[in-house]
């Protein structure tokens, strides 16, 4: 039984290794690039909560606050104006509608709280089993329901958004 073995030509060997590097420090300088660009401008970097009632989109989801951490910094905004204060339009919905949260990015763990009218700060934690889709109360109402997502060790964010069920 013979032995082959197989040999890389030293030349081979040398652009394989240059090739490698060279693009190990391209995707360095990249992502350099992209969290100092994403700095400059953090809201645009941040993960977009979607919010669906049946299918349908509501557009008035409020970012009210967040701790994000790029490359090199955090950036962190509170909330510009109390809870009372957040600038909401209700959307009409009908009684027990199928309320559904997207993210652009997908968190690690997340928290829905709900008051029972616009000038509350009397918020109660949603307690169900899949927080990212519930129903909407049965009783006609105002209600605004805060999100807390959290991104492992990368952040966390409030988002806020206020529903008019209708009878």
């Amino acid at each position: 039984m013979t032995k082959r073995v197989f040999k890389i030509p030293w030349r081979a060997l040398r652009k394989i290794v240059i090739g490698i590097v060279l693009l190990s420090i391209a995707a360095s300088i990249s992502v350099f690039i992209k969290e100092s660009l994403d700095t400059l401008d953090p809201e645009s970097s941040l993960p977009i909560l979607t919010v669906q009632q049946n299918g349908q989109t509501i557009t008035d989801v409020y970012r009210a606050g967040y701790v994000w951490s790029f490359f090199t910094t955090v950036e962190r905004r509170a909330p510009e104006v109390t809870e009372a204060d957040i600038p909401l339009v209700p959307v009409p919905v009908p009684p027990q509608a199928v309320m559904t949260l997207q993210f652009s990015t997908e968190p690690s763990s997340l928290r829905v709280f709900r008051a029972d009218n616009l000038l509350t700060s009397g918020y109660y934690e949603i307690a169900d089993e899949d927080v990212s889709s519930f129903h909407a109360p049965n009783t006609p109402g105002i209600y605004v329901y805060k999100i807390l997502a959290q991104w492992g060790n990368r952040g966390n964010i409030q988002y806020y958004f206020a529903i008019q069920v209708t009878a």
